[in-house]
């Protein structure tokens, strides 16, 4: 047995790139009040970066740091050794952001195996840098949406009024993880107060969505569905009629390219009208249609459903493919 027995096994990973402040946020967490339980952390780092854990640091706050400075070394054996010699309540990893996410679920099932006794329970935090967002999303589009899709928090720090693009992050993220959770800090207090202006105005009677501000529109429809609930939208998208739809809907969406050539994929959701017969199979169209969030068996939780009042061929966009950042 490695801990307390009978118990939960937590597991904090931080991801991010070198100087995105990933040991920064381990300090800080391990410092809050709500961590100042008395229990035995391991922190495991996967890199070295700028600041280091000093030894007062790691007394005070009951921590031990190993470190695994390969890839093949980050699995359930190499850490056995480490829950065998320091026996923690709690794990931290500051993970390598170079590395691919797979070996993260890959981990949890070795752990589940060696912690047989425990309930073992994985959080998994996002750092970045907002200074470095926009040139690793143009060179490493890839590393970032890999880490994007497994965190449950994105933590974007260092955020100016000036130069953050807040659509840009959430449009990034949300494209890939609808559900992960975005955090902006800044040491400027009016950064909090900049309110993200849509290109399109959500008051109008129809609210008109040009086809390219689709991205922008269905990440902002999906993170605040009660903004546009029960308003009418018009948009252009293809429409799809898979069999498994209920009788009267068919898909409406656009292909989407979340990070890149590699990586495009159809984004849609239901929409009902009276009569499709007139329309074929992947066919551009432009509908009226009153938005609602409610739940249907076919997600199997509540999304976005259209009821559409009219529905108009279309011509393809100019772009073809949407983008999110």
């Amino acid at each position: 047995m490695y801990g307390k027995p009978n118990s939960e096994m937590m597991v904090y990973v931080i991801m991010g790139f070198l100087e995105a402040g990933k040991t920064s946020l381990i300090k800080d967490i391990l410092q809050d009040e709500l961590f100042d339980d008395r229990s035995k952390t391991l922190i495991l780092a996967c890199e070295d970066g700028e600041e280091e854990y000093e030894a007062p640091f790691l007394e005070k706050s009951l921590s031990e740091v190993e470190f695994i400075e390969d890839e093949e070394s980050f699995n359930g054996k190499v850490i056995q050794k480490f829950l065998k010699k320091h026996r923690p309540d709690r794990i931290i990893i500051e993970y390598n952001g170079m590395w691919p996410t797979k070996h993260i679920p890959e981990l949890y099932d070795d752990l589940e195996e060696i912690l047989f006794d425990r309930e073992v329970i994985f959080q998994t935090i996002d750092v970045m840098n907002d200074e470095t967002f926009s040139l690793y999303m143009k060179n490493m589009p890839s590393l970032m949406v890999d880490q994007f899709r497994v965190a449950e928090m994105i933590i974007d720090n260092r955020c100016t009024v000036e130069k953050t693009n807040k659509l840009a992050v959430r449009g990034s993220v949300k494209a890939v993880n609808p559900r992960a959770q975005i955090i902006y800090e800044s040491e400027d207090d009016a950064f909090y107060e900049m309110e993200e202006v849509m290109p399109f105005d959500i008051h109008a009677d129809i609210i008109e969505i040009s086809p390219d501000d689709f991205g922008l529109w269905y990440t902002d429809m999906l993170d605040h569905p009660d903004t546009y609930e029960g308003k009418m939208i018009q948009v252009t998208g293809l429409i799809q009629k898979p069999p498994a739809v209920p009788k009267g809907f068919v898909v409406f969406g656009r292909m989407a390219m979340t990070c890149c050539a590699d990586d495009i994929q159809y984004m849609g959701f239901l929409c009902k009208g009276d009569d499709w017969s007139a329309f074929s199979n992947k066919q551009y169209v432009t509908i009226v249609a009153r938005f609602e969030f409610k739940y249907m068996k076919e997600y199997g939780e509540p999304g976005p459903v259209f009821y559409a009042e009219s529905v108009e061929a279309a011509e393809k966009p100019k772009e073809e493919l949407v983008y999110f950042n």
